[in-house]
């Protein structure tokens, strides 16, 4: 993507999904070590709500309603907060150490940070000049 364009061609140039990604890998990889019994439970459940962060960036992405976008990206900091919980289960169960549950913390607040950021740039946005952008991308 060009520098001075600000125009993304696909969600894979939004900074927050390449964040939310490499956070969903990361917590593909933590869970591979819990044991069987609480992979499919906390795991799965884990996996699942790091996912929906990601998904729902994704499904936002080319809504032409800037309130339909918005309500995927509202979706998206829900399954952020899910996930926040299932990290403070999955250390209380033992299954993540304090370091492990601290980095993942870490990485869960900049998603959030750039969730609420991208958030907030897509209201202040006037409906006019937002729907003209997403016409032009679908060319």
């Amino acid at each position: 993507m060009d520098k001075s364009d600000n125009k993304t061609k696909s969600f894979k140039d939004l900074v927050v999904w390449q964040k939310a990604h490499a956070f969903v890998l990361n917590i593909y990889q933590q869970v591979k070590i819990f044991s069987d019994d609480y992979q499919a439970i906390v795991g799965d459940m884990l996996c699942e709500s790091a996912t929906a962060i990601a998904t729902n960036i994704v499904g936002g992405y080319k809504k032409k309603d800037r309130e339909d976008k918005l309500l995927f990206l509202t979706t998206a900091q829900e399954a952020l907060e899910e996930c926040r919980y299932y990290i403070t289960l999955a250390t209380d169960l033992h299954l993540l150490d304090s370091f492990q549950a601290d980095e993942l913390e870490n990485n869960l607040n900049e998603v959030s940070y750039l969730l609420n950021s991208y958030a907030r740039s897509i209201k202040r946005r006037k409906e006019g000049d937002y729907k003209k952008d997403d016409d032009l991308k679908d060319e």
